[in-house]
C-alpha cells in the first residue's frame, strides 16, 4: 500500500523537472511513511512513498525490468505473485528483489496490456515503456486503489491523489458547478468526476495509454451473471455453500501473504467477523480486531451485542475505540484525504478504526464487498418485494407511492415503487438511501448553477454489458452495486480512512476470482425470501456462532450532524453569510433557514448541512490551498 504520481510530456525530450516530481511525491507521505524514490528521464517523472509490506529491505519502487526499458510504480497488492514468478523465471526473466511489484514489469514484457488479465489482487500502477514513450495507467477491477489524472495541452500528470497532482502547479483549479449538484442528487460523486474539472478519476477495471499526447483508455474487464433460467442447478444448497467456504478460504489465505502483521476490523456482522474467524483459524498468534463503539446509543452496534471477540474459541486480541461528538472534528481531516466529500459522515469512524490499528499493525483484513456481492443491502430486499407489482403503470405506482401515509412509514419503499421498472442507473439511484432527500435546489449560488463550460468534459453513462437485460433481477442490481456506489462511496470512504495513517486495507470479498464465482450461485440462494446473504450465512455455519450468523444487516453508520448546541469553529465558520457570500456555492438566506429548521426539530436537515459545510471545506482545502497537508 503506497503512493504513487507522475508526470509525462507530449514531447519526448522534454525533460521531468525534479523539483515539481518530489513536490508531488510529498503530498502522498501520508500513504507511504516508510520510504520514497523517483525515476526521471526526458519525457517521465515518477514518484512514490512506500508503506513496506512485502520484501521490506528489496521491495524499493520505481522498479524496472533487467535491461530498464519498462519501470513501474504500483499502489496496491499483487495476491498470486509467487505464482506468477515461477511462471515468468520459467520463461527465462531474471529478479531483483521478492516483491510482488516485479511481475508486472515482466509480465509487460511478454504480454504488454495483457499483463492485467493475469493480475489477481489490488493495484493501481504507472509504468513507463521507454522503447515506445508511452505510459501506461492502469486500476484494479473494483477499483480498490485510487488513480486520478489530469491532461494539459502538453502533459499529462497522475497521483494517488489528486492533490498529488495540483502540487504540480499546472493545472487549473476550476470547480465542477455540475459535480456539486450531482453530490447532493447522489450521496456521492460518480467516476471519472471530481470536483474539479481538470481532474479525472480513471474508471475501476480500465487502462489508460498515453502516447505522443494522444490518450486511449480500454476496459480490459467486466463482471458477468449467467442469464436468468440458466443458473447452475445442478448443484444443491448444500453443494454451493461448500464451495463457497472453499473459494472464501481461499481468498483469505492469498490476502495473508504479508511480511508484518496483520489484523482485522470486527463488528457484530458476519463480514467481519468470517475475516477475523478465518484468519484465526491460519495465523500462529492472536488476531489483534479493531472496533469501534458509539457513544450514540442509536448507532452503537457493538456496544449493544456480543462481537465474535467475546466468544471462546477464537484466538483474538480486541482493541475498541469510542467514537464521541468531539470525534467529529475531524471532518477538516476526513476531507483533505477523501478529496472529493460526501453525504456521509461515516469516515469518521473510519478515521478512528484506522487510528487505532495502525499502532499495532501495518495491514488489516476488511469485510468491505459482502453486501454487494450477496445482496445484503435492505433494498434488495425491497426490489425483491416489489417485483410483482412493478409491471403496473407508472403514473398509477407514482400515485400510489405519493401517499403521505405511505411515504412517512415506508419512504424507501415508496422510491422504489415510483421509479421505472427497468434497472437503469436512474432506478438504481432512486432505490438507496445515500442522496439527500429533501427539496435542495434552492441552495445553490451562482457557482453551482452555470451550465458545463466548454472545457468540461461529458461523462458518459456507464454502459451495462450484452446481456444485462437477460439476468435475474438481482443481478442486475447488483451490476449497477458493483460499478458504483461500491467503488465511489464504499472502497472510497475505506481507502481515505486507513491511508491517512499509512495503514493498508485489503478485501478478501472483493477477490476477483472469488466475485467470478459468486456471480454463478443462483440468486434464490442469496436471499432466500427474506433472508440475505443467506448462502453466506450458511457456508459459515461452522466457523462462526449461531447468533452472529442470526444477525440482519446493521452496517457502520454514523450520525450526519452530531452538533446539537455550539458548533465547532470550522463549522461556523463554514455557515457564516460572509463565507457563503465569498465562495458562491450555497445561498446564505437559504442555508440560515435550513440550520434554523434543523435546530428548531422542525425538519432534519443534517446530511444536507453536512454537505454544504463539506463543500466550504474543500474549497479552502483544494481550490484556495489555506491547508498544504492535514495529518
Amino acid at each position: 500500500m503506497c503512493g504513487l504520481c507522475g508526470v509525462a510530456y507530449a514531447d519526448p525530450g522534454m525533460p521531468a523537472d525534479a523539483g515539481t516530481i518530489r513536490r508531488m511525491t510529498g503530498m502522498l507521505s501520508h500513504r507511504g511513511p516508510d520510504g520514497q524514490g523517483y525515476f526521471l528521464e526526458d519525457g517521465i517523472g515518477l514518484g512514490f512513498r512506500r508503506l513496506s509490506i512485502i520484501d521490506l529491505e528489496g521491495g524499493d519502487q520505481p522498479m524496472s525490468n533487467e535491461d530498464g526499458s519498462i519501470t513501474v510504480v504500483c499502489n496496491g497488492e499483487i495476491y498470486n505473485y509467487r505464482e506468477l514468478r515461477r511462471s515468468l523465471e520459467s520463461a527465462g526473466h531474471r529478479f531483483r528483489s521478492r516483491s510482488d511489484v516485479e511481475v508486472i514489469v515482466h509480465l509487460y514484457e511478454d504480454h504488454g496490456v495483457g499483463c492485467l488479465d493475469r493480475l489477481r489482487g489490488m493495484f493501481a500502477f504507472a509504468l513507463w515503456d521507454s522503447r515506445r514513450r508511452r505510459l501506461m495507467l492502469a486500476r484494479d477491477r473494483f477499483g480498490i486503489k485510487p488513480l486520478s489524472y489530469a491532461v494539459t495541452a502538453d502533459a499529462l500528470y497522475f497521483g494517488s491523489e489528486y492533490k498529488a497532482i495540483l502540487a504540480a502547479d499546472s493545472v487549473e483549479r476550476r470547480v465542477d458547478g455540475r459535480a456539486i449538484r450531482e453530490l447532493f442528487e447522489t450521496g456521492f460523486l460518480l467516476a471519472p468526476h471530481t470536483l474539479l474539472t481538470s481532474v479525472r478519476r480513471l474508471l475501476p477495471a480500465h487502462y489508460l495509454l498515453y502516447e505522443a499526447g494522444r490518450i486511449t483508455t480500454r476496459r480490459y474487464w467486466d463482471l458477468s451473471f449467467p442469464p436468468q433460467g440458466e443458473e447452475d442447478l445442478r448443484q444443491s444448497p448444500e453443494d454451493w455453500a461448500s464451495a463457497l467456504r472453499g473459494k472464501l478460504g481461499e481468498a483469505v489465505t492469498l490476502h495473508l501473504r504479508s511480511d508484518v502483521p496483520l489484523g482485522s476490523y470486527l463488528s457484530s456482522g458476519i463480514d467481519s467477523s468470517a475475516m477475523a474467524s478465518l484468519m484465526s483459524r491460519q495465523l500462529p498468534d492472536p488476531v489483534h480486531t479493531f472496533s469501534v463503539r458509539f457513544e450514540d446509543p442509536a448507532y452503537d452496534e457493538v456496544g449493544q451485542q456480543r462481537i465474535l471477540a467475546d466468544y471462546a474459541g477464537y484466538d483474538l486480541s480486541s482493541h475498541v475505540t469510542t467514537c464521541t461528538t468531539a470525534a467529529f472534528d475531524l471532518l477538516p481531516k476526513l476531507i483533505w484525504h477523501q478529496e472529493d466529500p460526501n453525504l456521509s459522515a461515516g469516515g469518521i469512524p473510519h478515521l478512528q478504526l484506522a487510528h487505532s490499528a495502525a499502532r499495532h499493525v501495518k495491514t488489516v483484513l476488511t469485510g468491505e464487498g459482502s453486501d454487494e456481492v450477496f445482496g445484503g443491502y435492505h433494498w434488495h430486499r425491497i426490489e425483491k418485494m416489489l417485483g410483482p407489482f412493478l409491471g403496473l403503470p407508472l403514473g398509477l405506482r407514482r400515485f400510489v407511492a405519493g401517499m403521505p401515509l405511505l411515504r412517512r412509514k415506508w419512504p424507501g419503499h415508496c422510491r422504489a415503487f415510483s421509479a421505472p421498472s427497468a434497472m437503469t442507473q436512474e432506478r438504481y439511484m432512486r432505490i438507496i438511501d445515500n442522496a439527500s432527500r429533501k427539496p435542495v435546489a434552492g441552495i445553490f449560488g451562482e457557482r453551482c448553477g452555470a451550465e458545463s463550460g466548454p472545457d468540461q468534459q461529458a461523462v458518459e453513462p456507464l454502459r451495462v454489458p450484452d446481456g444485462f437485460h437477460h439476468w435475474h433481477r438481482l443481478a442486475q442490481t447488483q451490476y449497477w452495486e458493483i460499478n458504483t456506489r461500491m467503488t465511489d462511496y464504499v472502497i472510497r470512504t475505506l481507502d481515505a480512512g486507513t491511508m491517512a495513517y499509512g495503514l493498508e486495507a485489503r478485501v478478501p470479498f472483493l477477490d476477483h476470482e472469488f466475485v467470478e464465482f459468486c456471480g454463478r450461485i443462483p440468486a434464490r440462494l442469496k436471499i432466500r425470501w427474506l433472508d440475505e446473504k443467506h448462502i453466506l450465512r450458511r457456508a459459515l455455519e461452522k466457523d462462526l456462532p449461531a447468533e452472529i450468523l442470526k444477525r440482519k444487516k446493521r452496517g457502520l453508520a454514523a450520525p450526519h450532524w452530531p452538533w446539537k448546541q455550539r458548533l465547532p469553529e470550522f463549522a461556523s465558520q463554514a455557515l457564516s453569510e460572509p463565507s457563503l457570500r465569498d465562495k458562491g456555492y450555497f445561498k446564505p438566506k437559504a442555508i440560515r433557514s435550513m440550520l434554523e429548521c434543523h435546530n428548531s426539530g422542525e425538519a432534519r436537515f443534517g446530511k444536507e448541512l453536512l454537505g454544504v459545510v463539506s463543500i466550504q471545506l474543500w474549497d479552502d482545502l483544494f481550490v484556495r490551498g489555506v491547508a498544504t497537508s492535514m495529518r
